[in-house]
């Protein structure tokens, strides 16, 4: 294994272990799968035509892909600290990646 790997997996583990909280990740199915997230969020900015800045932040969960089956998909939600967040993106970007 090299260094770079090793370090990864490294990085990885103490993420999980320091960063993350548990939460459930729900499936548009009605699925329901305990999972390990690290919470995030991004900041997005966008003009619209009257020269208006529009700003939207999102809230972000990590997830390690091993945690789930599928990929996300829309309609999909984490529930976390009893607040339901719903799996979408702006501007037709992937809600995953």
């Amino acid at each position: 294994m090299g260094p770079l790997k090793q370090a990864s997996e490294w990085l990885e583990y103490q993420r999980l272990q320091e960063l993350s909280v548990p939460a459930l990740y729900v499936r548009r199915s009605g699925e329901r799968i305990k999972v390990n997230v690290t919470r995030g969020k991004t900041l997005f900015r966008a003009e619209n035509e009257y020269g208006v800045t529009i700003r939207t932040e999102s809230r972000d969960f990590l997830i390690a892909g091993s945690e789930l089956q599928n990929n996300p998909e829309r309609g999909d939600a984490v529930i976390y600290d009893g607040v339901r967040y719903e799996v979408l993106a702006p501007n037709g970007e992937s809600v995953w990646r």
